[in-house]
């Protein structure tokens, strides 16, 4: 098996300069290349360097044993595998079970038969050449395994796939194909084999459309449709053979029918946003009416019952917008999913495509988009119908039409308590003593007129919670960045089940004719637009205690 034109690297490890030379003119002269050395380190470091094919070792030599030498040879990684032939003068039984637990393979005695010696050095090496190409078969045979696995899985994946992918010449002659094309043809294999794709397709029905991007759409009589990409190589100087094309027939049949699903769907958004928007403004005009009627009803000017008139439409369209709010922001996020897919899909085309589907699906799960846009038409015409009522109510009272200013700017609110005392204080002196604690407290940017409509209807509340004769006390104070504004009577209080609902809309435990059930939701809401919070703490026969915090902004 030992081919001649290929040189083999034979060390020989022997102390004896004579027995090296021997050797290595023996070794050389049957055609391989002989190393020598006499043995210890220098020998390690020699077959590490030249890694020989075989290795003839002395037994017995002075600076290191045959036997040491021969174990280290075999713990090394780099050498372990390089065969060892021992080679000794005394023909002892336990000198050769020690050398061959260590790794030797066999044995020589001496003197040194100049035949026996070549002999051996062509057969372990013939041998470990037939080990190593009984190896690499192996390994081809396992690589060549996996690469037909490799390639039957690859069909499967590409048979599974939905699009049409064909394999084709420079001529657009069909070479390969996935079943998918066997599928929409009802055509054998063998007989897609040899023709042009664009007959294929043809015969069995599709059409193609051109876009005005140059993009090609073809579409088949069943409602299928499939866009169109190529993918070349170039050609190289082997022949046009070398020339191969793939074709993709990408199958958008759903893409098409949610977009166009998506288009009447954003068409009816559109009416809907138009008429949400009409009823939106007539609220806002509404609500800005209601809020200057509440400002007079604290004062005892508003009429009884008005609360009960405006209570349902107002409380149903408020709850209608809040759902449809969060409906259009359901439906903006379903669309941006929309348009992100379809911007990835025309331009990755086949790659990840039943990923963006799996989770523009996902997404229209998880925003319910069907039932939202099932229930937005009940949402409107509600919310229409209610805003009308609320229309009628509002033209009813044309008095109380004007609207307060939104502009925020440095006020001292120790004022605001000031004045809005001075205004109601007819409401509060046959009532209740009046006690002010206003501490030094600095000045904030706010809207003053809408705290000081927070303080009336407190003030106010207090007065009414009060049977016969009581007390309220006004107290304000400083802590790190807040201001603080405590409102306390000595009234009736609040019983615990109900203090959770006081800031409701339209909430009221009041007699007809004496609260609408506004003033307490405003007064939360103005708060809450000044980034600020309100407690109430109550005790029933005892009294209540509002406290307000309002950040220090300058």
């Amino acid at each position: 098996m030992k081919d001649i034109q290929e040189k083999f690297n034979i060390l020989v490890i022997d102390d004896e300069k004579g027995v090296r030379d021997f050797l290595s003119l023996l070794f050389t002269g049957a055609g391989y290349i002989c190393h020598t050395s006499e043995g210890g380190k220098n020998a390690l470091e020699k077959a590490e360097k030249i890694l020989p094919d075989i290795i003839f070792l002395d037994f017995f030599m002075a600076e290191m044993s045959g036997l040491e030498l021969c174990k280290k040879l075999k713990n090394n990684p780099l050498t372990s595998s390089i065969p060892v032939i021992i080679m000794t003068s005394k023909d002892d039984y336990q000198i050769k079970m020690n050398c061959l637990k260590a790794g030797a393979i066999d044995f020589i005695t001496k003197p040194l038969n100049p035949l026996e010696m070549t002999i051996k050095a062509d057969n372990y090496i013939n041998l470990r050449q037939y080990t190593a190409l009984k190896i690499k078969n192996a390994l081809l045979k396992e690589t060549f395994s996996k690469i037909e696995e490799a390639k039957k899985e690859w069909e499967q994946t590409v048979d599974s796939i939905d699009d049409v992918i064909i394999l084709t010449d420079r001529r657009d002659v069909i070479l390969r194909t996935n079943k998918k094309l066997l599928d929409i043809t009802n055509t054998p294999y063998k007989d897609l084999l040899g023709r042009k794709w664009q007959d294929v397709l043809m015969e069995n029905g599709f059409a193609n459309t051109i876009h005005d991007n140059g993009e090609i759409d073809f579409h088949h009589p069943t409602g299928k449709y499939f866009k169109y990409n190529i993918y070349s190589t170039n050609p190289t100087a082997t022949g046009e053979a070398q020339h191969i094309s793939v074709v993709i027939l990408q199958d958008i049949t759903e893409l098409m029918l949610l977009t166009k699903e998506l288009e009447k769907s954003l068409n009816i958004v559109e009416k809907k946003n138009e008429e949400l928007e009409k009823a939106y403004s007539q609220l806002k005009s509404a609500q800005s009416q209601i809020l200057q009627q509440e400002k007079m009803a604290s004062i005892g000017q508003l009429a009884a019952g008005v609360a009960h008139e405006i209570n349902n439409p107002t409380g149903f369209v408020m709850s209608n917008l809040n759902t449809l709010s969060k409906y259009i922001a359901r439906i903006k996020e379903f669309i941006s999913c929309q348009t992100e897919t379809i911007e990835a899909l025309t331009t990755t085309g086949l790659k990840g495509k039943s990923e963006y589907i799996e989770r523009l699906n996902e997404k229209r799960k998880t925003t319910k988009y069907d039932y939202v846009m099932a229930d937005i038409d009940s949402l409107i015409n509600e919310s229409i119908e209610g805003t009308e009522r609320i229309k009628t109510i509002v033209q009813d009272l044309k008095s109380f039409s004007r609207v307060d200013e939104t502009e925020y700017k440095p006020a001292n609110i120790n004022a605001g308590l000031e004045s809005t005392l001075n205004i109601i204080w007819n409401e509060l002196k046959y009532k209740a003593i009046v006690k002010k604690e206003l501490s030094d407290i600095p000045k904030t940017k706010c809207n003053l007129g809408q705290l000081n409509q927070v303080f009336m209807n407190l003030l106010v509340n207090a007065a009414q919670a009060i049977e016969n004769h009581g007390e309220i006390n006004v107290k304000t104070w400083h802590e790190e960045d807040n201001i603080f504004i405590s409102i306390s009577d000595t009234g009736c209080g609040i019983e615990e089940d109900k203090i959770g609902r006081i800031f409701e809309p339209f909430y009221t435990t009041k007699e007809v004719g004496k609260g609408t059930g506004l003033g307490l939701s405003i007064t939360y809401d103005i708060i809450r637009k000044h980034n600020g919070a309100i407690q109430v703490k109550s005790k029933p026969g005892e009294g209540t205690t509002f406290t307000i915090k309002i950040p220090v902004i300058p």
